[in-house]
């Protein structure tokens, strides 16, 4: 096992759910629109991404870097779209998870676009983190019609086909650039085309000033996103591909469902309500999930 990439990527996965969580209490209590937390996130998380320099020092991307760069932020930009407005209409515990179907469109992306081959149990990992995202997205509600469920899942989805996308040019633009330079460019890319959404805005009537107390939360979430982004990126090279770096990436999955089984035994409603027993069939796909990763990493 290869304890340096599983410790990379399971803190990806953590990381990601601690974003998660976080946008989804400021969509469900600061953000009157979904569109207006992206237009704060993306320029946030950018601000503070020239700080991974101190890693390493700045590099510019070769010629040949900058057509697959900007692909792979553009990509980035419509899939951040989906999402926000996915994590804002649905539970955050049942639709978080089902980027982890990414996973399976990523495989055949890149098998197509980069000749990623794999062995049968790296296929089979990826076949199992399927099954569970299907255990995860089981969401019932009494207060909410059944297209309300359909929605946000489908949003989720479109989202992971578009990210999926993504990583294969994040791996293209990994051949011309560090993963450190590469963040920095790569999100400086995303915060410009985050403004956007400021005349969809507009035409919404929707105000652009937020609290102060809302922007820091927002850069605490932007941190936890940069931070997991970076890794996954990172991930890419000691994998040398994209698919077991997704695999590890589910991870998400199972520590999204603790934080809200966690938050729910607590009382708080900030995040998802479910019965007991929905919870122990998250808890058994999380379980699964965490198969699906040993298998991946044998």
């Amino acid at each position: 096992m290869n304890v340096t990439l599983f410790l990379v990527g399971i803190g990806s996965g953590l990381n990601h759910s601690l974003y998660a969580a976080s946008s989804k209490f400021l969509l469900n209590r600061r953000f009157a629109h979904p569109f207006l937390f992206l237009l704060y996130v993306s320029p946030l998380q950018a601000a503070i991404t020239p700080l991974v320099w101190c890693f390493t020092g700045p590099a510019l991307p070769d010629p040949g870097g900058w057509g697959p760069l900007l692909i792979a932020a553009g990509t980035c930009l419509v899939a951040y779209f989906l999402l926000y407005a996915s994590l804002s209409c649905g539970d955050v515990s049942s639709v978080m998870p089902m980027m982890g179907s990414k996973v399976i469109f990523s495989s055949l992306l890149a098998h197509v676009m980069l000749g990623e081959h794999h062995t049968g149990a790296i296929y089979l990992a990826a076949l199992l983190v399927a099954v569970a995202v299907a255990a995860l997205g089981y969401s019932p509600s009494k207060s909410r019609p059944s297209g309300g469920i359909l929605k946000p899942m489908l949003l989720m989805l479109g989202c992971s086909l578009v990210f999926a996308c993504t990583d294969v040019y994040i791996k293209r633009s990994l051949a011309f650039v560090d993963p450190y330079s590469f963040m920095v460019y790569y999100n400086a890319l995303v915060a410009v085309g985050a403004l956007l959404a400021i005349p969809h805005l507009r035409r919404r009537a929707v105000p652009l000033r937020v609290e102060r107390g809302d922007v820091l939360l927002t850069l605490l979430a932007a941190a936890f996103l940069l931070t997991a982004t970076l890794l996954f990126v990172i991930s890419f090279r000691l994998a040398d591909g994209v698919v077991v770096p997704n695999i590890l990436m589910s991870s998400r999955g199972v520590f999204i469902v603790l934080f809200t089984a966690l938050a729910g035994h607590r009382g708080s409603t900030a995040l998802d309500v479910q019965s007991r027993w929905v919870y122990a069939l998250r808890l058994a796909a999380s379980v699964l999930i965490m198969v699906a990763i040993w298998l991946a990493l044998q």
